[in-house]
């Protein structure tokens, strides 16, 4: 396949994944695969970017984001958590097992999650985030 060709056919995924309510799209072919992500509230944010010209901006939201402190897989503890809930101090969200060893994600603080960033049984990377919570 021309190499042009993929190249528009990769714009035309994106330019699809841009317009959509998508919030992950994947795409596996010959053993490898390219997986696309953004947060559900882009899409809002998009549309309300011409409201927000006319008002003032409001104060950002401080989020304190939950990181992956290792390489493994993510998996939620029990019950597991739900994004809009507050959560208690200290509290075991997930853990990531790696070399068989479980290593417990938690929240630290108490607030309220905003979202959750990874799906039970996906591979984690260093430093990438899992939660994002807003403090009380």
């Amino acid at each position: 396949m021309p190499a042009n060709n993929v190249v528009e056919r990769v714009r035309s995924l994106v330019q699809a994944f841009l317009e959509t309510d998508l919030v992950r799209l994947r795409i596996e072919r010959d053993g490898g695969h390219v997986e696309l992500r953004r947060r559900a509230v882009a899409r809002a944010e998009q549309d309300q970017s011409s409201e927000a010209q006319a008002q003032p901006a409001p104060a950002p939201e401080s989020l304190d984001a939950i990181r992956s402190d290792l390489v493994g897989i993510f998996r939620f503890s029990r019950p597991a958590p739900v994004a809009g809930e507050t959560v208690d101090s200290n509290r075991e969200l997930a853990y990531v097992e790696a070399l068989g060893i479980r290593n417990p994600v938690r929240s630290l603080n108490s607030g309220r999650l905003v979202s959750v960033c990874c799906d039970d049984g996906q591979p984690v990377e260093y430093g990438q985030t899992l939660f994002e919570i807003q403090r009380v």
